[in-house]
């Protein structure tokens, strides 16, 4: 079975632009798109709830279905009939999307905009995926732009993941590249710190040759930044049209939490975000 481009819908603005940004992504990819409507019927799941007395709502349905079929229509309109097909889970969004990451290249979810209450439903749905589904994870916000693809990398096997990531995804889209090591300067010396600044702009520069062989139409910038990771990297997603970083686990079941780094950039970076977990043969 070819693996799709797995994307979840609903009925916000912000579903139509990750349905968008799925269907850009599986053309560039070559892959199809499969979209899941979720919805949960709470009287069968709760009878309780249908004691004597109590008249349940109805389940809008036909309003479900008629939200996937208008997905589905997008994609295959622009990817052809066999380029999209759907699901109605009579799930949980979260536990719905997991069931169909095993077979997807990645999975794309949207989130509204920065602020506390977003945080809170961001929480419940796009960090449970990126925490847990077993391939990476895009989550869209605000409009979608041209603009480099960005990743961060510490050089750690998480990141080279990520790393591998970005440059395919700089090589489907035709976008510039930009590799990002942040660190920092402990000495007070000032001689210390411009040498390990070398030694640094060294390494960047020859850990991603590989990647550059591999990929070679991909125009690509390395850059050492001082200062926080997050930080630098929320700074840098102004103006991209991706961001990308590796995911590690946290907690006591390792994988099942993201990093901080992770965690900030989800909540507050103004492009995507792509979360990338490694392997599980890595």
């Amino acid at each position: 079975m070819k693996k799709y481009v797995l994307v979840g819908v609903g009925d916000t603005p912000e579903s139509h632009i990750a349905l968008r940004w799925a269907v850009e992504a599986a053309k560039a990819a070559e892959a199809p798109v499969r979209v899941v409507r979720a919805y949960l019927d709470e009287v069968s799941r709760w009878p309780a709830i249908g004691m004597d007395g109590y008249v349940a709502p109805p389940v809008a349905l036909d309003k479900y279905q008629g939200e996937l079929d208008d997905a589905v229509r997008y994609a295959r309109d622009r990817l052809g009939y066999d380029g999209g097909s759907g699901w109605l889970a009579d799930s949980d969004p979260t536990s719905a999307l997991l069931i169909e990451a095993d077979n997807a290249e990645m999975v794309v979810v949207g989130t509204r905009s920065r602020n506390k209450m977003s945080a809170a439903v961001l929480g419940s749905v796009a960090t449970s995926v990126a925490s847990k589904a077993p391939c990476p994870v895009v989550v869209v916000r605000g409009e979608l732009r041209a603009g480099p693809v960005v990743v961060g990398t510490d050089g750690s096997p998480d990141s080279e993941e990520a790393v591998a990531f970005a440059f395919e995804a700089a090589a489907r889209s035709g976008a510039e590249l930009e590799v990002v090591h942040c660190w920092h300067p402990q000495a007070d010396h000032h001689e210390a710190i411009e040498s390990t600044h070398q030694l640094l702009t060294d390494w960047l520069a020859e850990s991603i040759e590989p990647y550059r062989d591999k990929c070679p139409s991909v125009k690509v910038r390395a850059s050492i930044r001082e200062g926080r990771a997050s930080t630098q990297l929320i700074a840098l997603s102004d103006t991209a049209s991706l961001v990308v970083v590796g995911s590690r686990g946290r907690g006591g079941v390792a994988g099942l939490l993201l990093g901080s780094v992770s965690q900030s950039l989800l909540h507050h970076a103004d492009s995507p975000v792509a979360i990338v977990r490694r392997h599980k043969e890595s």
